[in-house]
């Protein structure tokens, strides 16, 4: 009884409020905004790790960076398709030339749990292995992202050069 009595008190206080607006409960932070910042980590610890094993010239290094149907679209030269494809063309790379280029990161954008495009640039030195050369590199590129296994890897990738054409 007493339960009745309580509930028809706050029921007839409540007659002269006037209604409020029905308001969405407090959400905390967006759960994709967290997730991006937290996979922003991942994806820089992946540009560094292909920095350090380009940089080595370290084809297996690189080729681990990748998923299995990786593209690698370089300029002046055929697309790389395929894993074993990616792994040909850094062996003929490094077989022709040393590369010391540091990369910057331009933008990350994570558009879903399992994707994300990288913008970077990159500058440095490449030393023509056959004379001995060392030219100055300079690139823009954009890389696709995918999941594997719970990790950031290389899906699409392609660079160009900034420097004018000699």
């Amino acid at each position: 009884m007493k339960t009745y009595v309580a509930l028809a008190i706050v029921s007839l206080s409540l007659q002269g409020v006037p209604a409020a607006k029905a308001q969405p409960p407090l959400k905390p932070p967006s759960s994709h905004a967290q997730s991006e910042a937290g996979q922003r980590g991942g994806i820089e610890g992946l540009l560094k790790s292909y920095e350090r094993a380009l940089n080595a010239s370290d084809v297996e290094g690189v080729v681990r960076l990748y998923t299995e149907d990786a593209v690698l679209l370089p300029p002046n030269a055929p697309s790389a398709v395929g894993i074993d494809a990616v792994r040909a063309t850094y062996t003929g790379i490094f077989q022709a030339i040393d590369i010391d280029l540091t990369f910057e990161i331009a933008e990350v954008k994570v558009v879903s749990s399992d994707w994300a495009f990288l913008r970077s640039t990159s500058r440095g030195v490449v030393t023509i292995l056959a004379s001995g050369a060392q030219i100055p590199s300079s690139n823009h590129e954009l890389f696709v992202l995918h999941t594997t296994r719970g990790r950031w890897k290389l899906a699409r990738y392609s660079f160009s050069s900034v420097l004018p054409a000699s």
